[in-house]
């Protein structure tokens, strides 16, 4: 330990310095250097702020930082100051809960000595009161920091009010953390990692934000329903508080909602999201299609949980606000969803998410068949698409038959709710081409790209709004040139939409690869050859009427290619008005707005109105959601799961204590190394599989 002595040339001279520069004069002495020469004995300040500056500089040119220590008063007032390196200081004791994991930190206070005493004294007359330098210790105990090390330490980084503000419009916009200290990066014009903050210090705000706001988040967001029905009153909302008066259930949906449900309401998607909220409440969505085949957002939802009481709140809520059920629904193979929609909706037609069903066979299946599960989807693939339903179920036993699955459990699952997923039993009713949930899902794929698990819940409306303006102006597909010239086509390109236009024009063009036969009176079989097999297609038209047995009208609102060929057969060059329906047409987005308001005014608006106008005073903040699946406690293990595992024996040189890959014998016995080959695997492609059937190993 070294303590420098004081030195009366340079007291003196900068005394001078002092003296000089309150009288603005100009002494001819060199300064001293940017690099922040050391205190020293002697050294007078005119209070203790600028020699905290002072020796704050000098530490950071040399690897470490200041702290304030003890201090001594006298008649309330301080007259010693102690400036010490941020490492001093004895290591603090740290409590021990047995019940929690330590995390073993070691404290950044090793003892060290270095510091700076400061004594105010009474000199002379020009400088009544001056901080004198009494003691400077300049030995460390410990390594100094290097220059870009000291910009790591906490006291160094510093995010600024407007660099908040910034930081929080680009959290609203969707980017990451990594995302926005780029963009900073960028802004300013310096150089990576040079900001003035890292990434833990953007994280540390976001938490900080989150506290100030989630004591009051459910009052702000009902809030924020308020303030959208005081700018639109078309705008509709309602929720329930349980008996502790927290946030229980809401629904809320849009203007333009409205409008869309009564051109488009014919067919829903309903599906739910998690971990999209601070309070993990599943987020429900009904998602409609419209006429240029873009996904409509009718309603949202934000529930406590997913039971068959608060989905039965939910539909009935939807039915109430929409004034009439949709004609046919797809959800998820959920069976408290079903249960409420056959309670609340018993004239709509429920339909399964064919691909959350398929998602479940590698599950199901592979260690079962083995070898065989990949010809198994592949069979599975060819029920699915066939047409009618006398051949489904002849089928059926067959392929089951055929892998001697005939007491399997999930097999025997599928067949009792094949109604629900099999299109020969949906394709009586429309559902606009849809068989799962993907609408839903990409909607859910956006509001993720913006939303987390520690988004509130005011935020959540924002980002919801953000996907009904993005609905309203998405540009629709450009127009289809004709292909064919045929009347039927000229019919239907001024009169469809592009994506409804497009649909059509795909049955047009595949009209001359079958062969009629007239049957009797109005009945025709249009036979197609597809390789060796064939395939007919029973087609009934008189004129006024046409019907097929593929059913693809009904199914998906546009004629087949095989009702066209029998057009042609007949030369009828003009499709009736009623096989162009509204909902495909370009004229269906006009709306009569009278008929509108009604929708928009009625007894439904004065009833949620009212709902919506409870004691909102005091709307708590929902209790954390407990989501569907096995709880993130851990079962307890027995039998031979709590026993206790042998070590490791390498397999190679049959050694305890290592494994295969970090034998230190490998590079002496490098034959056995290509002993092992990858098995081929075959993708959904190769086996004519449907996307949504793929091959999971």
């Amino acid at each position: 330990m070294h303590v420098y002595q004081y030195t009366e040339f340079s007291y003196q001279k900068h005394l001078l310095f002092q003296i000089f520069s309150m009288f603005n004069l100009d002494l001819n002495i060199p300064l001293a250097e940017e690099k922040y020469e050391e205190p020293f004995i002697g050294q007078t300040f005119q209070s203790i702020e600028e020699a905290h500056i002072f020796y704050k500089n000098y530490a950071e040119a040399n690897g470490f930082t200041v702290r304030k220590d003890r201090s001594a008063t006298r008649h309330g007032k301080a007259i010693r100051r102690d400036l010490y390196c941020h490492r001093g200081g004895k290591k603090p004791l740290k409590p021990i809960h047995p019940s929690k994991v330590q995390r073993n930190r070691e404290s950044s206070k090793c003892e060290c000595k270095a510091h700076m005493r400061l004594t105010l004294k009474q000199s002379n007359d020009i400088f009544p009161e001056e901080w004198h330098v009494t003691k400077f210790i300049k030995e460390h105990n410990h390594n100094l920091l290097s220059p870009t090390s000291m910009r790591l330490l906490p006291i160094n980084r510093v995010i600024t009010t407007e660099d908040e503000s910034q930081i929080l419009l680009y959290k609203e916009a969707g980017l990451s953390v990594i995302q926005i200290i780029r963009v900073m990066e960028l802004q300013k014009e310096v150089k990576h990692g040079d900001l003035s903050f890292i990434e833990r210090d953007v994280r540390n705000l976001f938490v900080k934000v989150k506290k100030l706001v989630e004591v009051s988040d459910a009052q702000r967001f009902i809030e924020a329903l308020k303030c959208a029905k005081q700018k639109d009153e078309k705008f509709q909302y309602i929720y329930t508080m349980d008996d502790g008066r927290r946030l229980e259930n809401v629904f809320w949906c849009h203007a333009q909602s409205f409008e869309w449900y009564k051109m488009y309401g014919d067919v829903v998607v309903f599906d739910t999201t998690y971990k999209v909220n601070a309070y993990d409440m599943p987020c429900a969505f009904f998602v409609g299609i419209d006429n240029h085949g873009k996904s409509i957002l009718f309603g949202s939802a934000l529930l406590r949980n997913e039971t068959t009481q608060t989905f039965r709140w939910l539909m009935k809520t939807f039915v109430t606000t929409m004034k009439k059920a949709p004609n046919t629904i797809v959800t998820d193979q959920d069976p408290w969803m079903s249960k409420a929609i056959a309670i609340e909706m018993p004239t709509t037609k429920h339909s399964f998410c064919i691909w959350h069903i398929t998602s479940k066979f590698s599950s199901w299946f592979t260690a079962l068949l083995k070898n065989e599960y990949q010809k198994w989807c592949a069979d599975f693939y060819e029920l699915y698409k066939i047409e009618s339903v006398e051949e489904f179920e002849q089928n059926w036993p067959l392929v089951v038959t055929k892998y001697k699955m005939q007491n399997n459990k999930h097999v025997q699952g599928l067949y009792k709710i094949k109604r629900f997923w099999a299109p020969c039993y949906l394709r009586d009713f429309f559902f606009g081409g849809m068989t799962t949930t993907g609408r839903c899902e990409s909607i859910n794929a956006f509001i993720k790209r913006f939303v987390s698990s520690h988004t509130d819940l005011s935020s959540f409306v924002k980002q919801i709004t953000q996907v009904q303006s993005r609905n309203i102006s998405a540009e629709s597909l450009k127009p289809t040139s004709l292909l064919t010239k045929s009347p039927l086509e000229e019919q239907a390109f001024q009169v469809l939409t592009p994506f409804a236009f497009k649909k059509l024009q795909e049955e047009l063009k595949r009209v001359n690869q079958y062969f009629l036969f007239q049957v009797e009176g109005h009945k025709f079989t249009v036979r197609y050859h597809e390789g060796f097999h064939c395939k007919n297609h029973q087609v009934f038209w008189d004129g006024n009427t046409a019907l097929c047995s593929c059913k693809n009208f009904e199914f998906w609102g546009i004629l087949c290619r095989h009702i066209f060929r029998v057009f042609l057969h007949t030369n009828c060059f003009k499709i009736p008005a009623f096989y162009l329906p509204k909902r495909w047409c370009s004229e269906s987005t006009l709306i009569d707005s009278e008929k509108s308001e009604e929708v928009l005014t009625g007894e439904t608006s004065m009833q949620l109105e009212a709902e919506a106008d409870l004691d909102a005073v005091d709307v708590l903040c929902p209790p954390r959601s407990a989501t569907k699946g096995r709880p993130k406690k851990r079962r307890i293990k027995g039998g031979k799961e709590a026993a206790k595992k042998k070590s490791k024996t390498c397999s190679q040189c049959n050694t305890p204590g290592h494994t295969k890959p970090t034998c230190p014998n490998k590079e002496n016995n490098a034959t056995t190394s290509n002993m092992s080959s990858q098995r081929n695997k075959r993708s959904a492609g190769d086996l004519g599989l449907n996307p949504i059937f793929t091959i999971k190993y």
